[in-house]
């Protein structure tokens, strides 16, 4: 009986529940060895259209080793939920029909869109990647990033060759279109002795 009662009680709490988060930055800085020495960079958004924002958090060192390589930086995102945040469980591949637990928002903050998007009819976050091969065009892939629950999906909405105009890119990363994201630095906590 009492197993019974708490399976009942396991189905019937929201996934995620166990997770919630009243503080992301604290909740980040939990899993880093000397917090007391790390800098944080911070930017939110309404990546879901709900009103309320989520937060994207990374070390200062981990985006400024990427910023000379022109990768993209990769964020942990806290879910904003009615009282709290969850600390997103993964990012679910849609073209791929794979999830991956240990997969972080990898975005370029400055080829970005966060708004409704049409080609899905949900609000999301538009990114643009580019692939550089040693022979031939420069490849261009736009995905959305959409909240499902308690994790991101990634959709491919365009693929092209650069430096080919596309509809897509124009519709949410040319100039004029793009969202202005500007992480903020969080101080490395003090440690009172």
């Amino acid at each position: 009986m009492k197993t019974t009662l708490l399976g009942m009680l396991l189905l019937a709490t929201p996934l995620g529940a166990y997770a919630q988060i009243t503080d992301p930055v604290a909740a980040f800085r939990s899993g880093i060895t000397n917090p007391s020495s790390v800098p944080l960079l911070k930017w939110e958004a309404d990546l879901n259209g709900d009103g309320k924002n989520e937060v994207m958090i990374n070390r200062k060192d981990n985006v400024d080793a990427v910023l000379d390589t022109d990768q993209p930086s990769g964020w942990s995102v806290f879910i904003a939920q009615p009282n709290d945040f969850a600390r997103s469980k993964g990012i679910e591949e849609k073209d791929e029909e794979s999830f991956d637990v240990n997969s972080r928002l990898q975005i370029d903050l400055t080829a970005c869109y966060v708004g409704m998007v049409a080609e899905i009819g949900k609000h999301g976050l538009v990114t643009q990647q580019i692939d550089n091969p040693r022979v031939g065009d420069a490849i261009s892939r736009i995905y959305v990033y959409t909240i499902e629950g308690d994790h991101l999906v990634r959709t491919k909405l365009a693929q092209y060759s650069l430096p080919f105009p596309n509809a897509v890119f124009d519709a949410y990363l040319k100039d004029g279109k793009r969202t202005e994201i500007i992480p903020v630095e969080v101080a490395p906590v003090e440690v009172v002795k």
